[in-house]
């Protein structure tokens, strides 16, 4: 089987980085707004789309402050979904090798993929694949998946009756419910995945390494 597993929200908490790097250089006493234009953030923050949520002045500063000037903040030094997200994610490749795994980044752009792939690489990823794509290709991987797995409300939307979507609910997408939802990895129930009882020496070494990174 082919499944995807979306990196925001599943296993990083991107919001997170960008909410405090928005409030850091919009919000603060030092910033000089020459235009005087209104920033500010609009709560609930939810993950449907951030511009819905953080006040700029247009599309394009949007991006830039995402993708060229805090990339590697927002998206390489973003925190995990939670603890051990990773041990996890690894626990479930390594004990259903049948199937094939494909971390998906949607909507990347600039320098924030390199980014990303230093956010997996420092949290010590150990997959096989991982895959850029846009919005705009959603309903194509679903073509080419039987599984995903993702915090995204535009992603379970289209998904396809004879496949499989999970929602990972987060504090930013509790505006929608679907028929399945899990808080960690390893709630999948799925009859198609299996674990072992016994950790291998592998997941204890890397759960250890996330929980040092969590209280750091």
């Amino acid at each position: 089987m082919e499944i995807l597993i979306s990196i925001d929200g599943v296993l990083r908490n991107t919001i997170q980085k960008f909410d405090y790097h928005y409030n850091d250089a919009y919000l603060t006493s030092e910033f000089e707004n020459e235009e005087k234009f209104e920033y500010g953030v609009i709560e609930p923050i939810q993950n449907d789309n951030l511009l819905n949520h953080y006040n700029f002045q247009s599309q394009e500063e949007f991006e830039f402050f995402t993708f060229m000037e805090y990339p590697i903040e927002i998206f390489g030094h973003a925190g995990l979904s939670y603890s051990t997200t990773f041990t996890d994610l690894h626990k479930l490749i390594f004990e259903n090798k049948e199937h094939n795994f494909t971390l998906i980044g949607l909507d990347e752009l600039g320098k924030s993929k390199p980014a990303t792939l230093f956010f997996l690489s420092k949290n010590g990823f150990l997959g096989d694949n991982i895959k850029f794509a846009k919005s705009d290709d959603i309903e194509k991987l679903w073509d080419i998946c039987d599984a995903w797995i993702t915090d995204n409300k535009k992603i379970l939307d289209v998904c396809p009756e004879n496949k499989t979507g999970i929602k990972f609910n987060t504090i930013y997408n509790q505006y929608f419910t679907y028929k399945k939802e899990i808080t960690k990895l390893t709630e999948i129930q799925e009859p198609w995945l299996k674990y072992s009882e016994n950790s291998t020496t592998l997941i204890s070494m890397e759960s250890q390494k996330n929980v040092e990174q969590e209280i750091k």
